[in-house]
């Protein structure tokens, strides 16, 4: 298991997402942003629509998930 948080992945809190891998992890911030915005909080709202970008454009988005998968591969795994 290895740990990212919503900034890492281009949000602005630092709430942790946990995961196996890189997947799990981008997963995870997905629903955060989601939820996150239903609940009112604009502050998720930008990161959410680029989210959103990234998976109605897969390939524009690969960039940014090669990035995601790259760090995660770099982080040592939680203790």
């Amino acid at each position: 298991m290895k740990t990212m948080t919503c900034k890492q992945l281009g949000g602005p809190c630092n709430v942790e997402h946990h995961g196996k891998d890189h997947n799990e992890v981008i997963k995870a911030q997905d629903r955060h942003l989601k939820a996150q915005v239903a609940a009112g909080d604009e502050t998720h709202r930008e990161a959410h629509e680029a989210m959103r970008s990234r998976w109605k454009r897969p390939i524009s988005g690969l960039g940014w998930y090669r990035d995601v998968r790259r760090e995660f591969a770099s982080l040592a795994d939680d203790a």
